[in-house]
């Protein structure tokens, strides 16, 4: 082929060869009739001179001609009878190339594509860096690609031709052919930014605020919420309607939302710091529906995403697409509701569905700490006063309450009460009803099998919300303000039996729950945290006795002082600390150790990493100004503002330190 492209060339250069002919033959003559004017004997040799090379370039512009029909003729073995026609008239782009990717022919379209006039001979991926001739060589059906270059989009077919010419050998070239799509492409786009985006915005805690501020700021108050919501869907040029004292709903085009999206939605931040005089900071919940198939599929998702972000504690703005959940904000802890209507509904609810069961089984999350179990035991007295049998699915061996259910494993009531996921398949049946406490992943219950075939689900949980969710429960209590689940339960109980009392071992297992998330009533104890306290007390708790349920051997101890002495700084506020061997009840001591580590001054996050057999637990703990649930969500963790927790499987300390560096990096740069 190299010789075709010398053809080609030779030939398109039979122009400039015509000038140099006519001007070397009007030099030569004009010299050597200067000459024979002059007499000169030097003439006749001007004369041939100029005839010689006259000729000479002749023959040259001949032979090229030659050549380049010979060309063309080698060239219409890839066209047939029908395409031979109108290849030089081929309205959209089309360029020739050999095996490597030199340019053969081409026409004026291509030419205009690429923005060269003289192509022939030069490689075409310098100028379309996209397409590789050799790659069709490996695969030689047609084939197409998309390609934008420049404004332009374009749908580029290609494919190897192969003939036989005359003298035997085999020629192939590979042709490509470009179908505009610029139009449609721009159609398309025009479509996907004039598509509805639907935004519902709640104000989180409406009634608490105006509770706490002076009845004459009110008025001053909510039109300043008002305005400032008004500002933010005026910038996105949407429209606003507002539907209860407290919900509003937005709509967008897809193309204005990026203007919002532009300013990481500030709207948070400018709502949180109206001041007039409300003892509580004004917070906003958003849930944006995008990238759906229609005006209905983003209303379901808008709804979905108000969901996750009321679920996750408000102060933050959730997007659902098609494909899954993104979040913003999220600076603030929650805040607490005072009334208690919800839990005396729910208690109701959950009461007609015992009722209307042969039995109850009941289960937490793995590796069950005392909130976990302590709630389960409250539920499982709460079942037995409605005359329904009642089981905990636990794993003693791996618990972290072992002790506390070791204690009521040896009370005659509770003997065969605690049993393991196995036998929890064996007994359950279609009128069964499975609740599900202080856990609502799937994945991290005690028996996941279970609720794969459970009719009936009930869960209650105070977790933020992550995107894993037990979506097909019949009855959901989740509030993410409640210090604990023992803390939820403790409240549900009072309504779900008339005069029923807890037994002083009840009790005290409610209240451990309480004491350790809220770490000795000083994380997230509101009002109702102490309320369900002093209810607790008065059953008969003896909080000496609920302190002996957190004693730890020699070995723990040790363990934990290890760690904290260990510990290393990271961005000048957060701690961090390891543990590399294990020890019993580990997951206690680490959680224990990153408490401890947020009394260091100056420390404001603290994360301890410790090796479990190929797993690595990671317990996080901050003072509210670093957000350790965003943070460990980032790695399929999840938890409180405060406190959360982590586990990574087949990985070393080191990987899961460089991994938990890399989500406190991105989750502090957002």
């Amino acid at each position: 082929m190299k010789k075709d492209n010398t053809a080609a060339k030779s030939f398109f250069n039979s122009k400039s060869r015509y000038i140099r002919l006519v001007i070397y033959a009007v030099l030569f003559l004009t010299f050597g009739f200067v000459l024979a004017i002059k007499e000169r004997p030097e003439a006749v040799w001007g004369i041939l001179l100029a005839v010689s090379v006259s000729i000479i370039e002749m023959l040259v512009i001949k032979r090229s001609q030659k050549k380049f029909i010979k060309y063309i003729a080698d060239l219409n073995f890839c066209l047939n009878d029908n395409s031979r026609g109108t290849l030089f008239n081929y309205p959209a782009p089309l360029v020739i190339t050999d095996m490597t990717g030199s340019i053969t022919w081409y026409n004026d379209q291509f030419s205009k594509v690429v923005g060269e006039e003289t192509l022939f001979g030069k490689v075409i991926s310098d100028f379309i860096p996209e397409i590789k001739a050799t790659k069709f060589a490996e695969n030689e059906e047609q084939t197409h690609f998309n390609l934008t270059i420049g404004e332009n989009h374009y749908e580029v077919w290609g494919n190897v031709a192969h003939s036989n010419n005359k003298a035997g050998s085999t020629n192939n070239l590979v042709v490509f052919y470009f179908i505009d799509k610029t139009d449609e492409i721009n159609a398309i786009k025009l479509r996907e930014d004039e598509k509805m985006i639907e935004c519902v915005v709640i104000i989180d805690n409406y009634d608490e605020v105006l509770k706490e501020t002076a009845e004459s700021n009110h008025g001053a108050l909510l039109s300043e919420i008002e305005q400032k919501i008004n500002t933010w869907v005026t910038l996105g040029n949407g429209i606003l309607k507002k539907y209860e004292r407290d919900k509003f709903i937005a709509f967008f085009s897809h193309k204005d939302f990026e203007k919002i999206m532009g300013n990481r939605f500030s709207i948070l931040d400018e709502v949180r710091s109206i001041n007039h005089e409300n003892k509580i900071p004004v917070t906003l919940s958003i849930g944006v529906g995008k990238s759906g198939e229609d005006v209905t599929e983003n209303d379901k998702f808008a709804k979905l995403a108000i969901d996750m972000a009321l679920g996750r504690g408000g102060d933050q703005v959730v997007i659902r697409d098609a494909v899954n959940f993104t979040f913003f904000g999220a600076k603030t802890r929650e805040v607490e509701k005072r009334t208690k209507v919800k839990a005396r509904v729910v208690a109701h609810a959950l009461r007609e569905l015992i009722d209307h069961s042969d039995k109850v089984i009941i289960m937490g999350h793995k590796n069950s700490d005392m909130d976990c179990t302590g709630a389960a035991i409250g539920l499982l007295r709460a079942v037995k006063s409605r005359g329904k049998d009642a089981f905990v699915i636990t794993n003693s061996d791996t618990s972290n309450a072992k002790v506390l259910i070791d204690e009521f494993s040896n009370v005659s009531e509770y003997e065969e009460a605690f049993i393991t996921a196995e036998q929890a398949l064996n007994i359950y049946s279609q009128d069964s009803l499975v609740v599900v406490v202080d856990v609502h992943r799937p994945s991290m219950v005690e028996c996941p099998e279970i609720l794969k075939f459970a009719k009936n689900i009930v869960l209650i949980d105070h977790h933020r919300r992550s995107e894993d969710f037990i979506e097909n429960a019949v009855l959901v209590y989740h509030e993410p303000y409640a210090s604990s689940t023992c803390e939820m339960i403790t409240e549900i109980f009072q309504y779900i039996q008339d005069g029923q009392r807890l037994t002083k071992q009840e009790a005290e297992a409610l209240y451990a729950g309480i004491f350790m998330d809220t770490k000795g009533f000083t994380f997230k104890a509101g009002v109702r945290t102490f309320e369900a306290a002093s209810y607790l007390r008065r059953m008969g708790v003896d909080t000496v006795n609920v302190r002996r349920l957190f004693k730890t051997d020699l070995k723990n101890y040790i363990a934990k002082a290890d760690i904290i002495k260990s510990a290393v700084v990271y961005k000048d506020n957060i701690a961090f600390s390891y543990l590399y061997e294990e020890c019993p009840n580990m997951t206690v001591t680490v959680a224990q150790a990153a408490d401890e580590l947020l009394d260091i001054s100056d420390i404001e996050a603290a994360f301890v990493l410790a090796k479990v057999g190929n797993r690595v637990l990671i317990s996080g703990r901050s003072l509210e100004t670093i957000n350790v649930q965003v943070i460990l969500e980032k790695l399929g963790g999840g938890g409180h503002i405060t406190i959360a927790g982590a586990q990574l499987d087949d990985v070393t300390i080191e990987e899961a330190d460089e991994m938990l560096k890399n989500a406190i990096d991105e989750a502090i740069s957002q």
